[in-house]
């Protein structure tokens, strides 16, 4: 299993960001969110870039809604450069009714909005490969002697990982376009559920399910009991359902959260294996809790 970190406190950790990239992490990924307090996620990640030499860094997730394609290519390819390879561009289609109107972004429908990412990730992957496009009629392309630069470390591009939590036309994008797929706060029997619709979505399009990798993220809530858990999960999705998530990708309960000791946590963690995921990350932004989870669970989990 691999294990990733999803900073949620903007820059708290970053007099320590040298020593959490030495505890064993796969990524560091931020959120990315307009309406956030929080710096620039991709401005952000061009300077953790700098501070670090192993972890991979990204987004969970990146909303296409708010970053024009040629910029958020730029965006990617400037932390891949900087970091010597090490960008994941994790993309969503957004769903916080804070994050649009007020920012001026026009919130679409929510199949609308996928199309709007398929049409993002057609176009991102066009700059940075230098192929045309073309998607709904429409001619995507670099005209003349034009160029994109500066182009990836990475070939043919960064990892792009597409966040959600449910089969459907958001999933069936993911099987096209997507390295992985995200899910948050879902327990093992959720993700067993979900994986077998990935794998059908992948079939679908003639694609060999085992090249989607499935990632998983969870609360950490350490020395918590189980009914704490269920408590956490709970209050996080009242506070999602009112930023604008549905009711159907909000069902949690403490199997998307890590509670207890790290002898029970190594336990969960072992049931998400069980199902396929290749890497689960926690949130977190607390230095203490983030050494104690290096030392209890990642060091022990080999």
């Amino acid at each position: 299993m691999k294990f990733g970190l999803v900073a949620t406190g903007g820059g708290a950790l970053n007099d320590q960001i040298g020593e959490v990239d030495e505890f064993g992490f796969e990524t560091f990924n931020v959120v990315d969110h307009p309406s956030f307090d929080q710096p620039d996620a991709w401005t952000y990640l061009a300077w953790v870039a700098g501070q670090t030499q192993h972890m991979r860094l990204g987004t969970h997730v990146t909303g296409m809604p708010f970053r024009p394609p040629f910029q958020l290519a730029k965006q990617v390819v400037t932390v891949d450069t900087l970091s010597n390879g090490r960008a994941v561009l994790g993309i969503g289609t957004a769903y916080e009714h804070a994050d649009f109107e007020p920012y001026g972004f026009e919130m679409l429908d929510f199949l609308d909005r996928v199309q709007q990412l398929e049409e993002g990730i057609q176009i991102l992957k066009s700059f940075w490969t230098q192929e045309t496009t073309e998607f709904n009629g429409k001619h995507y392309r670099l005209e003349g002697d034009a160029t994109f630069a500066p182009k990836p470390v990475q070939q043919p591009h960064p990892p792009i990982m597409i966040g959600l939590n449910r089969r459907g036309a958001l999933l069936r994008l993911a099987a096209r376009h997507a390295d992985a797929v995200n899910t948050w706060q879902l327990g093992p029997a959720q993700v067993a559920e979900f994986a077998e619709h990935a794998h059908t979505a992948c079939e679908d399009v003639g694609r060999d399910p085992a090249t989607l990798a499935i990632t998983s993220d969870v609360i950490l809530a350490r020395g918590q009991t189980r009914e704490a858990a269920d408590q956490i999960a709970g209050g996080i999705a009242q506070m999602a359902r009112g930023w604008g998530r549905s009711v159907k990708v909000t069902q949690w309960d403490h199997s998307g959260v890590l509670f207890g000791d790290g002898d029970n946590m190594l336990e969960q963690i072992a049931g998400f294996s069980e199902v396929g995921v290749e890497e689960v990350a926690i949130s977190s932004s607390d230095f203490d809790d983030i050494a104690w989870f290096a030392e209890n669970v990642i060091a022990r989990s080999s």
